[in-house]
């Protein structure tokens, strides 16, 4: 498989993939993909497998808040595909969303209902794609 490929973007800002590489990733129709910025001006693509959920915690601007959101995802077997997290107050309130992959998670309630019991938690927002 070629490394690179030239492509053009239309007039709706869409591009094609071309097909080795579609067909190489396993994409079909309707396939979901990520594509990031890192702020380079360069995209990261990658698709989306098995089940996802986005979720959004919002959560005490302290030390060791986001660790324990952490701990708790991975005792559920929940693995982040994209995150991101912003300090809304200095010292007083942040948020961390992400997409996370929810294929190997046996209950998905229950790790919400972990998530809202957290010291530092105030919301938690969690909904399947």
């Amino acid at each position: 498989m070629r490394n690179f490929n030239v492509v053009k973007v239309d007039a709706k800002g869409r591009i094609i993939v071309p097909f080795h590489i579609r067909d190489y990733l396993g994409l079909k129709e309707g396939t979901e993909l990520i594509v990031s910025n890192n702020g380079k001006k360069e995209l990261r693509i990658f698709p989306l497998t098995g089940s996802t959920a986005n979720v959004t915690i919002t959560l005490g601007d302290s030390p060791g808040s986001l660790a324990r959101v952490f701990e708790t995802i991975s005792r559920h077997r929940v693995d982040i595909l994209i995150s991101m997290s912003k300090t809304v107050i200095k010292g007083k309130t942040a948020e961390w969303s992400a997409i996370i992959d929810i294929s190997k998670c046996n209950d998905l309630k229950k790790l919400e209902k972990e998530l809202k019991s957290l010291r530092n938690v105030k919301s938690v927002d969690l909904k399947r794609n």
